[in-house]
């Protein structure tokens, strides 16, 4: 398997028959939810206390990382088997959504690292009802 030839419907699928020869069928939502978080708690112990390129330069970080995603992915895939949820429709349409709220114009390459970082934090202020990081007195 590799990410250029398997399809989300076919990780379910293996992930399906997985479970259910293990009579893992019956979980509830919120179980799963939780179990996700878990995981990906998981997955950022093995960042803690590290700088990203010491990692992306340690072979068996990288894997245990890996092994780590595969257990969100997991559970990410069992949460939307239970509940119905096509992700890849859902991803397409939070990507039309995420291209609205974080437009091209504002977002890109050019800016400076604190012009974008002003721009996502006003954005997070508008949607949140202010953020710590951002001021509307800093835009005057």
């Amino acid at each position: 398997m590799t990410d250029q030839t398997t399809t989300i419907a076919q990780v379910k699928e293996l992930i399906e028959k997985f479970r259910k020869k293990r009579g893992w069928t019956k979980e509830d939502p919120k179980d799963l939810a939780l179990s996700l978080v878990l995981e990906s708690a998981e997955l950022l112990e093995h960042f803690q206390w590290l700088k990203g390129e010491d990692v992306e330069k340690n072979q068996r970080i990288k894997e245990a990382i890996g092994e780590e995603m595969s257990d969100v992915l997991w559970w990410l895939a069992n949460l939307g088997q239970k509940l119905g949820i096509d992700m890849a429709e859902a991803f397409e349409r939070k990507m039309a959504k995420n291209a609205v709220k974080y437009p091209e114009e504002i977002f890109h390459p050019n800016l400076t690292k604190e012009e974008k970082d002003r721009a996502y934090y006003k954005i997070k202020a508008a949607t949140r009802g202010g953020h710590p990081l951002y001021t509307p007195e800093e835009e005057k």
